[in-house]
């Protein structure tokens, strides 16, 4: 085995245990009602589904379209735009100090809308490209969906036995998460540099930077108030 296989090898198995510790902490720190409560104001749902679905892909499209991209960049931009719901919503949350039921309702829906999504708009967007709706829901039942549902079943049978399980996850899913970055950045750093001052860059700036801003004008400060 050489290093390069054997960094690699780290970083997907901190990338999983980050998913599944962080997922399950999830689980075990709300009840079914605190994650269901957010979904129940339409507003807030439309404005979720409006910015993730159409303007960050209309975001995408246009920096393809205005900026010259290598046709590897150009395909992960595509990607990274039709795809919702990642599991990092729920640390950039507790980081932000903000709801959790909001931000962990919001990923679940964002998550199941992805997998009737994707297979549809992808192949529209990418020609040649054919995407297996039932490979997509296994990979986020296994690594999203089950462990938080697995979390809400022991807290609604043990909510007093599980009370320090969630923190402990919690903390161990952060160590994996840092893991698995610092793995990622030295398998990748010889990429990041080349990309640095490039037209890649910038495109990565203005996405960030797009994104953001589309979230902050239909969210607001205060989203769960909306």
């Amino acid at each position: 085995m050489t290093l390069e296989t054997f960094v690699s090898t780290i970083a997907a198995m901190s990338g999983l245990l980050f998913v599944v510790g962080s997922m399950l902490a999830t689980g075990l720190s709300l009840t079914v009602a605190e994650i269901i409560q957010p979904l129940k104001n339409a507003r807030l749902v439309i404005l979720a589904l409006l910015a993730n679905f159409v303007l960050v892909p209309l975001l995408g499209c246009g920096i393809i379209l205005v900026i010259p991209l290598d046709e590897s960049l150009e395909i992960g931009l595509i990607v990274l735009v039709t795809v919702a719901g990642a599991p990092f919503l729920v640390k950039e949350v507790q980081a932000a100090e903000g709801d959790l039921s909001l931000g962990v309702g919001l990923m679940f829906m964002l998550m199941i809308v992805t997998i009737f999504y994707v297979p549809l708009v992808l192949p529209l967007l990418l020609s040649g490209v054919s995407v297996d709706a039932g490979a997509i829901a296994k990979s986020l039942s296994m690594t999203m969906l089950i462990p938080i549902v697995l979390g809400l079943m022991v807290r609604a049978h043990s909510a007093d036995g599980v009370a320090n399980w969630a923190p402990l996850l919690n903390k161990i899913s952060g160590v994996a998460l840092l893991i698995m970055l610092v793995t990622s950045l030295g398998l990748n750093i010889s990429n990041i540099i080349d990309l640095i001052g490039s037209y890649g860059f910038l495109a990565l700036i203005l996405f960030v930077v797009g994104s953001l801003l589309i979230g902050f004008v239909l969210g607001g400060r205060d989203p769960a108030g909306a």
